[in-house]
């Protein structure tokens, strides 16, 4: 039950909080990374649950939620700005699922997500794209876990949050605004027709800097967010990444907005702008958004003649209670060491989390150049607390692979499961494929299998585990991947061979044959081709890599003592 009365606006909506609803619900960007939040919701959301939108400003995400949640659930609220929840009262206050709650400031801070829905009352959290906002972290992220239930979630979502490994090209939202502030600044330096606003801009500039940072602060590393869950009492960490194409058009519609060119561009009118200066700053940010399209059009790998590339960042977490009571269950695996090949991202670094829910240290492995990527991963499963480390090697070399297997030996003592799971793709017909396209795939995907087990295997005691990550083209092949099919049947036989050699010692060797599952690499698949895709899968819809993941610990257990050179299928049922 909630401590705080529920709120009602006092006066009516305003024309900016309207405006920016509008600009916001209509944009496709927006749309659709709000819309990806919700497969991470649906498996755990339960009849009954209650989800409280934290920072749910006018409602967008909140009449997100309710679509794409097909489940009897009470949404609340929570915002800080009267204007922007009362717009969201507005829209949803018929609906009886839902309740609203003012954030109210006491002195310097802010109260609590706990202070205002009280205690242990919710059984999830989300929050799009506002925590970037919120200067201290670690305070609110105390109060969202003090707020949720034994067990329960908190999910946020961002475009602002910055990591080394983020691809070239791909821009962080309000580095865009940031741009669009400086160009419109030079604009004014130079075009006579906005000469009066010249009159000490170097002071306006200085003056509004405060504001203009509050609303649009500069970004801070993945590795700040997930350092302070970890400090606020969270565990069971994972973060996913999406890139979210937006079109020119859609940003200048919402760079256009009224009440967001305040905060864009401060020193052409501040807070109580003129007419003439509203529009004089609309006309200067349309400029300044049109120069920057062309920059990036011209610069960026990743733009084109229609728009630029953004990543967001969804990031779940859950109260420590939940992640305590996993460990209790599936006692049997705890103080077990696991080496997961390529498990800095996608079904690797799922499998690396799932491994480590169960008790097991974990070994993370990835190339040199997913360091960064990989030590985010280390910090995040000891708060799990098992021990983790990041070692690099590339398993196309048998001599790194026995280097790697060194280190292993070195820190560890034995691994008593080993995941082969490290692959790529390289998809090009076979009258076109080079000599290089062919090679390339059954080094990494083929190769490695030897390289790492035949390194690996005087490491691993009796009853161990050895779990080889094929794919259903494996089974089915699958038109312009002849090489990568190939490496993925290979992956098959050699651990039903293996498995005949390993059997006196109780050592299972099994493979798993994902089907199409939720990647940053099916992320980027055309959506017609994605379409075709989930016609021919029963259950109409991709698998997530936690789906692999969960396979891949049930073979690593006790329970699947006796199953040996078997192939899982983790594809949804689907028929080529």
């Amino acid at each position: 039950m909630a401590t705080q009365e529920r709120w009602k606006p006092e006066r009516p909506v305003s024309k900016g909080a309207s405006g920016y609803h509008e600009a916001v619900a209509k944009a496709p960007y927006y749309q659709e990374n709000l819309k990806a939040m919700i497969p991470l919701l649906r498996d755990i959301v339960k009849e009954g649950h209650i989800i409280v939108d934290f920072g749910a400003g006018t409602g967008v995400s909140a009449q997100c939620l309710l679509e794409g949640i097909d489940k009897g659930v009470e949404l609340w609220l929570v915002d800080n700005s009267p204007a922007w929840l009362g717009k969201a009262y507005e829209l949803l206050a018929h609906d009886k699922r839902v309740s609203f709650f003012l954030l109210n400031r006491e002195g310097e801070r802010y109260q609590t997500l706990a202070e205002v829905v009280g205690e242990a009352s919710a059984d999830h959290v989300i929050s799009a794209n506002t925590l970037h906002l919120i200067p201290s972290l670690k305070e609110v992220f105390a109060g969202i876990r003090r707020a949720l239930k034994p067990g329960g979630s908190f999910l946020f979502q961002s475009g602002n949050i910055e990591r080394p490994d983020r691809k070239a090209g791909v821009l962080m939202v309000d580095h865009t605004v940031k741009r669009v502030h400086d160009i419109a600044i030079g604009i004014i330096q130079k075009d006579n027709a906005f000469r009066q606003y010249r009159r000490n801009l170097d002071e306006h500039i200085a003056k509004e800097e405060v504001q203009r940072k509050f609303v649009f602060p500069e970004p801070r590393d993945i590795a700040d967010y997930l350092t302070a869950l970890k400090e606020a009492g969270f565990t069971d960490i994972r973060t996913e990444y999406q890139l979210i194409r937006i079109s020119y058009a859609d940003w200048l519609n919402f760079l256009r907005v009224h009440r967001l060119q305040a905060g864009i561009l401060p020193e052409v009118g501040g807070k109580d702008a003129t007419i003439g200066e509203e529009k004089d700053r609309d006309r200067l940010i349309t400029l300044a958004a049109k120069r920057l399209f062309a920059e990036l059009e011209k610069e960026n790998p990743e733009a084109d003649s229609e728009g630029f590339m953004t990543e967001w960042v969804y990031v779940l977490a859950k109260n420590q209670a939940a992640a305590e009571e996993k460990k209790g269950e599936v006692g049997s695996m705890k103080g077990k060491n696991a080496v997961i090949t390529g498990s800095t991202r996608g079904i690797g670094s799922a499998i690396a989390r799932e491994l480590a829910k169960a008790g097991c240290n974990i070994i993370i492995n990835g190339t040199e150049r997913s360091k960064e990527r990989g030590e985010e991963m280390v910090t995040e499963l000891s708060a799990l607390g098992v021990q983790a480390r990041f070692i690099p090697a590339d398993v196309s070399n048998f001599a790194s692979c026995g280097e790697f297997a060194r280190e292993v030996k070195e820190a560890f003592g034995k691994v008593d499961i080993l995941v082969n799971n490290a692959g790529t793709t390289k998809d090009v017909t076979l009258r076109k494929m080079s000599e290089e396209d062919w090679h390339s795939i059954i080094n990494v995907n083929l190769n490695s299998l030897f390289n790492v087990t035949r390194n690996f295997l005087s490491l691993i005691p009796d009853k161990g585990r050895i779990i080889n990550i094929s794919s259903i083209v494996g089974i089915s092949g699958n038109f312009g991947q002849t090489n990568y099919a190939s490496t993925k049947a290979g992956v098959i036989g050699f651990s039903k061979s293996l498995a005949k050699e390993m059997g006196k010692r109780r050592i299972t060797v099994n493979a798993i044959a994902p089907g199409f599952i939720k990647t940053e690499l099916t992320d980027q698949m055309p959506m017609e081709f994605v379409a075709k895709i989930l016609q021919l899968i029963p259950m109409k819809e991709m698998g997530k890599p936690e789906d692999v993941a969960h396979a891949v610990a049930f073979l690593a257990s006790e329970k699947a003592r006796y199953i040996t050179g078997q192939v899982l299928r983790v594809d949804g049922g689907i028929m080529f």
